[in-house]
């Protein structure tokens, strides 16, 4: 299942069988988000890869925990993703670190990267936004999910997603020189 990206229904359908014990299914889970996941929690703890990956595992680890209370409603992306957001927003609690994500981190930021700025710039200017700002901007930027997707995972309305969005744009663009 690697490679494609999975989609809700199919997340609802591994969570379901990993709900009644099926390992393969946890696997198969596992296999097609964990990518997608590190990267995402790697962006939101500041480039911290080893705690990225710990905090990955526990999100797999929870996903198994909690797949019985799961309930089916072509969400299954969604809920993995929660998982994940509230244990880097936990984390992030916890340690009060914030070391700040690096240029590779930002790759498909379009908007708001280009040639002329450089690693440090665009670390400094993360590192600037507020935690929920950087989480929406991760999800969109690095993990490449529309902002109806990002409503969904952090259950929140979409307008409020847009909003944040949009201010972390704002934020960043006047931190990164100034272009709009």
């Amino acid at each position: 299942m690697s490679g494609a990206r999975l989609d809700g229904r199919t997340a609802d359908a591994l969570i379901q069988r990993i709900a009644v014990g099926d390992m393969s299914a946890l696997e198969s889970l596992y296999s097609a988000m964990y990518g997608e996941i590190f990267a995402y929690l790697r962006s939101m703890l500041g480039g911290d890869s080893h705690s990225a990956e710990d905090l990955a595992q526990d999100t797999f680890i929870r996903v198994y925990k909690y797949a019985p209370k799961f309930a089916a409603m072509g969400q299954g992306r969604a809920w993995v993703y929660r998982i994940a957001g509230r244990l880097a927003l936990n984390h992030l609690g916890k340690a009060s670190s914030g070391s700040p994500l690096t240029e590779s981190d930002l790759q498909d930021l379009a908007d708001v990267e280009d040639n002329a700025v450089n690693s440090k710039a665009v670390a400094d200017a993360m590192a600037a936004l507020s935690p929920e700002e950087r989480q929406v901007v991760s999800l969109h930027a690095v993990s490449g999910l529309t902002l109806r997707e990002i409503s969904d995972i952090l259950s929140q309305p979409l307008g409020t997603v847009k909003w944040r969005h949009a201010e972390a744009i704002k934020k960043l663009r006047s931190l990164l020189g100034g272009r709009d």
